[in-house]
């Protein structure tokens, strides 16, 4: 018995010491200027999904003369697409994710360090850490959302298809 409240001690102390760690980090993104980033990066993810369902759907549309009815089938199509290509992670998310590749490059009080005097000789780790996590971090997410675009524009393209063969509308 004595183990098992030694072992969960020691499991809530690396807890809170994993959480502290995180927070720290999730400072020092903010002081970087990288959770706005992030965030730019999402919307500028969704602003060139939105730009790709224009031109799928204006290729589609130089062929046919669809009635309200369909056109309306068609925006609701484009809309689908779009909604099914949004990033499912938050800026919060990734904040996660970088302290989980950048964290163990650095203890609690480096992080202190870091926030507080970051032109420091310290700050010359905190790059090349961060670089190496960079990699490791843009790789992730890059992997992630190939998938989500795939399947999104595939599914996208058939209820394109299915519209257009059932409107019989073609020029």
């Amino acid at each position: 018995m004595r183990y098992l409240i030694a072992a969960l001690t020691l499991f809530i102390a690396s807890q809170t010491f994993a959480d502290g760690k995180t927070q720290k980090i999730a400072e020092l993104l903010k002081a970087q200027g990288l959770v706005d980033t992030w965030a730019q990066q999402i919307e500028s993810g969704k602003e060139y999904n939105k730009k790709i369902s224009q031109q799928i759907m204006g290729q589609i549309m130089t062929s046919l003369a669809p009635n309200a009815d369909f056109k309306s089938r068609f925006d609701l199509a484009s809309e689908k697409f779009i909604e099914s290509t949004i990033a499912p992670w938050t800026p919060q998310d990734m904040i996660t994710v970088w302290a989980d590749f950048y964290g163990p490059g650095f203890t609690e009080e480096e992080l202190d360090q870091l926030i507080s005097f970051y032109s420091s000789p310290l700050a010359q780790k905190e790059i090349k850490v961060g670089r190496l996590a960079l990699t490791n971090f843009t790789k992730h997410f890059q992997e992630l959302n190939q998938p989500i675009v795939e399947k999104a524009t595939n599914q996208y393209i058939a209820d394109l298809q299915v519209i257009a063969a059932e409107c019989n509308c073609a020029k």
